[in-house]
């Protein structure tokens, strides 16, 4: 590079910025896992996490396995694996309230059948 005028110093060269090789694959598992638990959370939404969580998972194990982006990797295989928690809870939870509600309308029934019958024995 050459001086514009004789006794300036030398202008600085610039140095290009050295961009890193990324991991698509880990990218896309962590994206993928932290809205899977963002969906998982709101009740009947949350059903799209099924699909979601699973992939986070696999595109986590995949990203592991390259050199670089590993942190990223991680975070997709443990968010993906808290929304197939949250999944599962929410399963549980409907499933009880289910149950119990099936336990009521059988205890109401027979409730309804004993009045009835008992009056039925009144008369």
């Amino acid at each position: 590079m050459e001086n514009p005028q004789p006794g300036q110093p030398p202008r600085p060269q610039v140095q290009p910025v050295q961009s890193g090789e990324s991991n698509g694959m880990a990218l896309a598992a962590m994206i993928i896992g932290l809205i899977a638990v963002l969906l998982a959370l709101i009740p009947i939404i949350g059903f799209i996490s099924w699909i979601l969580a699973p992939l986070a998972i696999v595109f986590g194990l995949i990203g592991k396995n390259s050199p670089t982006g590993g942190g990223f990797a991680w975070t997709g295989i443990i968010s993906g694996g808290v929304a197939l928690l949250i999944c599962v809870a929410w399963l549980m939870l409907w499933w009880g309230v289910v149950n119990f509600g099936e336990e009521v309308a059988r205890d109401y029934e027979s409730q309804v059948r004993a009045a009835q019958s008992a009056n039925e024995a009144s008369k």
